[in-house]
């Protein structure tokens, strides 16, 4: 099912539609709806054309209007999107979608290496299980599929990294917490899947995990070396 946001049940309205570029802008510097992360306001200035105190006041617009929210860590300002601005850059999104009458596509290509065997361990637990079938319809093989991008690719991750997907939340069983992991839809040479963007991962910035309903290494009859191409759903 389509994660599409009407502009009905957002409240859209021209005031909102205004603020799109400081969200894509934040965006552009790590701001999610997840993680406080510390702004540089001289820098942020700078990209706008303005001055610091501008943006303080721009920033403090963006809290009073519900789209951000801010906290003082050790002296420094941090912020974080709200639901409600995540859910207006992903109507956004959507709109741009429509116009163009088709999806939009991020285009990742790598190469297939081996893991370290731990998932099948997290795709197996329940509190992720259950998530990914509602959410993304399907349960995947217990295992992930990882690909290290091509460097000419490799940028591209950090859209995923900052833009609004799919979220799994985080859990505990009572022994142990599991962090949070999100995700988009996507296909692999015509299959059925998703990346994971995980929180705490040791892979580097360079790598991708996929999962599927299917053992991809099987159905593709891939191994360690074979070039991949992944088209992530936006």
């Amino acid at each position: 099912m389509e994660n599409t946001v009407s502009r009905a049940s957002l409240g859209i309205d021209y005031k909102l539609l205004r603020r799109i570029p400081y969200l894509i802008l934040l965006v552009k510097y790590g701001i999610n709806d997840r993680d406080y992360t510390a702004i540089n306001l001289t820098r942020l200035a700078n990209d706008i054309g303005t001055t610091p105190q501008n943006v303080f006041k721009i920033i403090n617009r963006l809290t009073d209007e519900g789209l951000i929210v801010k906290a003082s860590v050790n002296g420094q300002l941090t912020i974080k999107f709200t639901q409600r601005a995540s859910e207006a850059l992903r109507f956004v999104i959507d709109t741009i979608r429509q116009y163009l009458d088709e999806r939009l596509v991020i285009r990742l290509v790598g190469n297939v290496i081996s893991g370290l065997g731990e998932g099948s361990f997290y795709m197996s637990l329940d509190g992720y299980v259950k998530q990914f079938i509602e959410k993304l319809g399907f349960k995947p093989y217990p295992g992930t599929l990882n690909i290290k991008l091509k460097p000419e690719y490799a940028k591209y991750k950090l859209y995923l990294d900052v833009l609004p997907g799919i979220y799994i939340e985080g859990f505990s069983n009572g022994v142990r917490t599991y962090g949070g992991v999100k995700c988009f839809k996507a296909s692999i040479h015509g299959l059925p899947g998703a990346v994971l963007v995980i929180e705490r991962t040791h892979h580097g910035f360079d790598t991708i995990e996929v999962i599927s309903p299917y053992r991809l290494r099987d159905e593709l009859s891939l191994k360690d070396g074979d070039e991949v191409e992944v088209l992530v759903n936006l």
